[in-house]
């Protein structure tokens, strides 16, 4: 038989019960990379695209989701403005669709699917990732 000696605080016991508080510190997230070749801005709501990812020139102007990004070493900026030009060109907002853009790199359609408000995320092809916003 085992016998642990506790060490008890009468004075702190006395008092009844107490509560504690702890703080956990987040360290803070890392905004959108800086613009690369003249890109617009970042969304201005809480949607915003990954830090990781790598914003694109925008080739043509629009009044909404005016620019673009690729998240994924697989896909080219090139590519990028053309799934933006496929989603624009479509009707459908805020729900998931699936279109067909066209890689000037590869000589190639693909076909991507999209969803999101502010900013849009594209997946499919071989691995691409794209980011309207």
């Amino acid at each position: 038989l085992w016998l642990w000696p506790q060490i008890v605080n009468d004075d702190a016991t006395a008092a009844g019960p107490s509560t504690s508080t702890s703080t956990v510190v987040v360290p803070a997230v890392p905004g959108p990379a800086p613009a690369q070749g003249g890109a617009g801005p970042a969304p201005a709501t809480g949607e915003t695209i990954p830090s990781y990812s790598t914003r694109c020139a925008s080739v043509f102007t629009s009044s909404t989701l005016s620019s673009s990004a690729v998240g994924s070493s697989a896909t080219s900026c090139e590519f990028a403005e053309e799934v933006r030009a496929s989603y624009l060109r479509q009707l459908v907002r805020g729900a998931v669709v699936s279109i067909n853009a066209y890689s000037p790199v590869t000589g190639r359609s693909y076909t991507m699917t999209c969803s999101g408000n502010t900013v849009v995320t594209c997946t499919g092809g071989n691995d691409a990732v794209v980011y309207l916003y």
